[in-house]
């Protein structure tokens, strides 16, 4: 083989292997890359939670007939008036009659009771996790009438508990109400949240209509 052949060859050689190198790199950038994007991704599925922990208990509860089946701009209106401080019984008088005319022995409430609190405090664990990383600018509108359907559905259940239970006070009953109001004020801090944006939002307006 002739010198100017071999060197030839040699070049090629290198050539190739810079090449192999060059997309090497180029294949760790790209993955390096898609890291960030790809925990983004996982960062707003879990910011999403809420709302699935939320209609995962609003559905439940129709299921099992804890609460009535009710339209969505009655549940949204009552929801609405319930946050304002009336009193639940003078908005809500759908509660399903069907859980109530079955009439459950006391140990079938009592596990039903304690069922209905799990999904409860489950939402109620997943709003305060979800308030506390959600970004400031983030609109959590469609979050709060999640919750405002879920806190209706709570309430409702549990004037259905305390009827099927012939207005007994037990303590299952009264940890259930507990967890409730939980919901209550963690909803209520999600309205606060709205209406903070809301008002910043109408500031910058004015603003730049000033301006």
């Amino acid at each position: 083989m002739s010198y100017k052949l071999k060197s030839k060859m040699q070049a090629i050689a290198v050539t190739i292997i810079v090449g192999s190198g060059l997309t090497g790199c180029a294949t760790v950038n790209l993955n390096d890359v898609a890291v960030p994007s790809q925990q983004k991704a996982a960062t707003e599925v879990e910011l999403n939670v809420v709302q699935r922990a939320a209609s995962a208990l609003s559905m439940v509860f129709r299921d099992r007939g804890f609460v009535a089946n009710t339209s969505s701009k009655r549940l949204q209106s009552a929801a609405s008036v319930l946050l304002n401080g009336l009193e639940e019984k003078q908005i809500i008088q759908t509660a399903d009659a069907t859980y109530v005319d079955l009439q459950n022995s006391e140990d079938v409430v009592v596990a039903d009771i304690g069922f209905a609190r799990s999904y409860v405090d489950r939402t109620v664990a997943a709003a305060e996790i979800y308030l506390e990383i959600a970004p400031a600018k983030r609109d959590l509108r469609a979050e709060l009438t999640s919750l405002e359907k879920a806190l209706l559905a709570a309430t409702e259940a549990r004037d259905v508990f305390e009827a099927s239970l012939l207005d007994q006070s037990l303590p299952e009953l009264a940890a259930f109400e507990e967890s409730v109001w939980k919901l209550r004020d963690i909803t209520d801090e999600f309205g606060v949240r709205v209406r903070v944006q809301d008002t910043k939002t109408l500031a910058m307006r004015n603003q730049f209509t000033d301006s």
